[in-house]
């Protein structure tokens, strides 16, 4: 039995947080916005001529990253069959198994850097589902899909609040509280969002077992920066609401600062926070789990890129964001 007919496929894009990277595992609210110019999409193929049961899944997979092949090392191969596994699951019911299925080719077409924080495993995830739903004609709505997506971004990063998922399948600007769900903010005036890969990579797994760490040794220090965090999401919602984008700007740069009390910046993201300032951006802050990845910039016009000589070499996203007029 086959799983999909060829050329069936999902899609769902990246995403990037305002505010509120950490604090909202531990259930504080944040505002995060989908990247609609930054996609991912899934294609199942023809059946493998070899293998059989699920360890002939592990050779499903072929990943492009533009017109890049990207060799996927085992344990790659291993999470991602292991997501297929459970969003068969999920979609068809627990009675069903993916060694029910016929192996066969997956391609995953990818615009997002690999670890950068942009949501590339949430909007694999939500890709999945939604590909395995419309090969088996079940019907799921975008809400659905974020919720099923959350428990397959796990397999990649373990304890996951729910943010990305929810993110990666939205229309606009959300809010998002664990436990409560994403709900649209209201934002009355269009800006221009920058993202500079800093070329650093630490799995986003290892940023939240850091954090987790440092708040068994520092529980102060950890609440503090928490709790800062949440005012910063409410306060930025309120800018968005106004339109005031100097304000929104003096919520982000002091976000930075609280996640650089959580230790999870680094010397080359603090470097390019403070290049996006001085080019004139409103605010700059790492976007994402840290320990490098993204730094993101807002700004009110279009700003140049590369925005510096300095990150000539660095990998650019330019995203605009447009009004809208209700929530």
């Amino acid at each position: 039995m086959i799983l999909a007919s060829p050329g069936t496929s999902g899609r769902a894009c990246g995403k990037a947080i305002l505010i509120g990277e950490h604090s909202a595992v531990d259930g504080h609210p944040a505002l995060a916005l989908p990247l609609h110019s930054q996609s991912l999409e899934i294609f199942f193929g023809e059946k493998l001529n070899s293998g059989k049961g699920y360890q002939g899944w592990l050779n499903a997979w072929v990943l492009m990253m533009g017109e890049t092949c990207v060799q996927l090392p085992t344990p790659e191969r291993e999470r991602l069959s292991a997501s297929l596994q459970l969003a068969v699951q999920l979609i068809c019911g627990n009675e069903f198994s993916l060694e029910q299925f016929e192996p066969q080719t997956i391609q995953i077409h990818s615009q997002l850097p690999l670890g950068a924080g942009m949501g590339g495993s949430a909007a694999l995830s939500a890709a999945l589902l939604r590909a395995v739903a419309a090969a088996r004609g079940v019907e799921k709505n975008s809400s659905e899909i974020a919720s099923l997506a959350n428990h397959l971004d796990g397999v990649f990063h373990g304890r996951a609040s729910g943010l990305d998922a929810a993110t990666v399948v939205a229309e606009g600007v959300i809010r998002f509280q664990k436990g409560y769900g994403a709900v649209p903010v209201r934002n009355q005036t269009p800006f221009w969002l920058l993202l500079v890969d800093t070329h650093e990579r630490t799995p986003t797994r290892l940023m939240v077992e850091q954090v987790a760490q440092l708040r068994k040794a520092d529980p102060p220090r950890v609440e503090a920066s928490f709790i800062k965090l949440a005012s910063l999401a409410s306060l930025g919602e309120q800018a968005l609401a106004c339109g005031q984008l100097l304000e929104l700007g003096k919520c982000l740069n002091q976000a930075h600062k609280a996640l650089q009390n959580l230790g999870v910046s680094t010397k080359r993201l603090d470097a390019c926070v403070e290049d996006l300032r001085t080019a004139g951006a409103f605010g700059a802050k790492l976007t994402g789990g840290g320990g490098g990845g993204l730094a993101l910039a807002l700004f009110a016009s279009q700003p140049p890129v590369p925005f510096s000589a300095a990150w000539s070499d660095a990998l650019h996203f330019l995203t605009f964001v447009p009004a809208s007029e209700s929530a």
